[in-house]
C-alpha cells in the first residue's frame, strides 16, 4: 500500500534585479517609483564602473546594493549577487534592511573591501544618490 504525504515547502524569498542605469533613465532616478510600479519590496541594484586606481591600474567594479524588507541578513543575498559578477570584476556588496528603518537596529551593511573606505563609500554612495535610496527606504518602512 502506498501512502501519500503532504510536504510543506516554504518558498524562498525572491528579489528583483534592476540596473542603476535603468533606474536613472526609465524611472527618473527613483527606486520608490520602481518598487511602486512593480509592486515589490525587495530589490538588488547593480552598477559597474571602471576606475583607475594608483598601484592597481584600471579596476572593473561590480557593485550590488540590496534594498529589502523580507531578508534578515546580508548573507541571504550576497552569494546570489556575487554569482552575477564576471571573473575580471571586483565585487562590492551592500545591504539596506528597509524594514528596520526607524529602529535602533537600522544600518547599512557594506562588505569589507581591500580598496578602502573612500573608494567603496563613493561607489555605494553613487547608488544611494542616483536611485534616491533614502526616499525608497522611508516608503518601504511605511508599507
Amino acid at each position: 500500500m502506498t501512502t501519500i504525504r503532504e510536504i510543506y515547502i516554504i518558498e524562498p524569498e525572491s528579489i528583483d534585479i534592476v540596473s542603476l542605469l535603468d533606474l536613472r533613465y526609465k524611472f527618473s532616478g527613483s527606486l520608490k517609483r520602481y518598487l511602486d510600479e512593480k509592486e515589490i519590496s525587495d530589490v538588488l541594484i547593480l552598477f559597474s564602473a571602471e576606475i583607475d586606481i594608483t598601484d592597481y591600474g584600471i579596476v572593473n567594479f561590480f557593485v550590488a546594493m540590496a534594498v529589502t524588507t523580507n531578508f534578515d541578513a546580508p548573507e541571504m543575498i550576497e552569494p546570489f549577487a556575487r554569482s552575477l559578477t564576471n571573473d575580471n570584476q571586483k565585487f562590492l556588496f551592500s545591504w539596506v534592511p528597509a524594514h528596520l528603518f526607524g529602529t535602533e537596529y537600522f544600518s547599512i551593511f557594506i562588505e569589507f573591501s581591500e580598496f578602502g573606505e573612500f573608494l567603496v563609500n563613493g561607489l555605494i554612495g553613487e547608488i544611494i544618490r542616483e536611485a534616491n535610496i533614502e526616499e525608497a527606504v522611508v516608503y518601504l518602512s511605511k508599507n
